[in-house]
């Protein structure tokens, strides 16, 4: 058991996703009057499509089998991706904590499927703290691990970028965000990746210049 755990056990700081979402949770329960509304005209001419829902509920699972594919075959990866998706995620409950937002939902009267799968996210998200989308920060996120460091085939990689962009966009044809919501996802995802990658950077290099051995100004050369 010991072995078990020195071998996987970092995969347990997956259950910081859960931790984070309770502060989403929490902020978008504790909302006070003093709320922008986050809709501009542009967003009015973008349609309901209902259909979109099964890409924006398969997000909490292809996020945490992303994380749990990491960290099972790139451990290094897992940590600065781990740390990247809670800088990001902290930056944005804090926006939401300082800045909170709203979008407007349409009336969703039908029966089937889709229609049902709507109303069950209406009913327990509410439409608050939406700048910047913590769906399309994480997706995208995602997109950038895949692209920039994960050595997929073609189709793999070509796949699961059209799968996350699908999850991307189905947040503002199920009505949950704005354009300006989306916009704010992919930037703090940036944010947050170069500002660790750069720290990972210089925190390799300063070890490396750590590990030199030490020259004498005194050494003689050699005759």
């Amino acid at each position: 058991m010991k072995a078990f755990f020195q071998r996987w056990g970092h995969l347990l700081a997956i259950l910081c996703i859960p931790l984070q979402g309770s502060i989403y949770v929490f902020l978008g329960s504790n909302t006070g009057s003093d709320v922008f509304y986050n809709y501009a005209w542009i967003d009015t001419q973008i349609p309901f499509i209902k259909e979109f829902i099964y890409p924006y509920i398969s997000w909490m699972p292809i996020l945490y089998l992303g994380f749990l594919y990491l960290g099972l075959t790139n451990k290094t990866l897992f940590w600065r991706t781990l740390i990247t998706y809670n800088v990001g995620v902290m930056a944005a409950n804090i926006c939401f904590a300082v800045f909170p937002t709203y979008v407007p939902r349409p009336e969703v009267n039908g029966t089937d499927l889709s229609s049902f799968f709507v109303q069950f996210i209406y009913t327990n998200d509410a439409p608050y703290n939406c700048f910047p989308s913590v769906h399309c920060l994480t997706s995208y996120l995602l997109f950038i691990i895949i692209n920039r460091h994960l050595n997929f085939k073609p189709f793999a990689r070509i796949s699961w970028s059209v799968w996350l962009w699908l999850i991307i966009a189905s947040t503002v044809f199920v009505k949950q965000h704005s354009l300006l919501d989306v916009a704010g996802g992919i930037l703090f995802a940036e944010a947050a990746y170069w500002a660790v990658h750069l720290f990972a950077l210089r925190l390799e290099q300063t070890r490396k210049k750590n590990k030199q051995p030490l020259k004498s100004p005194h050494a003689s050369s050699n005759t």
